[in-house]
């Protein structure tokens, strides 16, 4: 008989809580994907979801919650051999974001990182991505638009006893995404 993987297990529950905060309509899911990576061997769930009430918005701010495992933690758990530390996945959460003032960059990270760790009490290692998209032909600086990926890493293995924790996992990635369209809608204007 076919025994589910740690991820096979963290994967349902976790994308059945995002759904269920679907449900209630405080979120609205806007992607996923289960993705097997035979070069690596690796697994890969991502969902992807906005505030439901800002999703026609310009701006709306996307959540994307990562769940990952590695070719060790799979061998591991079908060998029944201990080939790694701690057998389980990662999470990540990322959130992506508008900027609209290239110089006020280091302003705005400092205040997202702020917000952030209010909701989420200094736990996660949270880090800025910023990009900016030049068409061809118009290379303008400063751009127009700015995104920001501010990612979340917790920086260790969760398993199966960690389960109960996903729904407080959710409900911070949530309260953190109204934040930060809040606080989005607030420097646009």
């Amino acid at each position: 008989m076919f025994h589910p993987l740690v991820f096979d297990n963290i994967r349902v529950v976790l994308e059945g809580a995002v759904y269920d905060r679907d449900f209630e309509g405080a979120i609205l899911i806007t992607g996923r994907s289960d993705v097997m990576d035979m070069a690596t061997f690796q697994r890969l769930f991502q969902i992807e979801f906005k505030p439901a009430d800002a999703v026609d918005r310009d701006p709306a701010v996307l959540a994307q919650i990562q769940l990952r495992t590695q070719l060790a933690d799979i061998a591991s758990e079908q060998l029944e051999q201990s080939l790694t530390d701690h057998i389980g996945c990662t999470i990540c959460i990322h959130f992506h974001l508008p900027l609209t003032d290239c110089g006020k960059i280091p302003d705005e990270a400092k205040a997202i990182t702020e917000m952030l760790n209010d909701i989420w009490g200094h736990r996660p290692y949270i880090t800025h991505t910023v990009r900016a998209r030049m068409e061809e032909k118009r290379f303008e600086w400063p751009p127009q638009r700015i995104e920001n990926q501010v990612t979340l890493d917790f920086h260790r293995k969760i398993d199966e006893g960690n389960i109960d924790d996903l729904r407080g996992l959710i409900d911070h990635t949530v309260q953190s995404l109204l934040t930060l369209q809040a606080y989005v809608e607030k420097q646009s204007k």
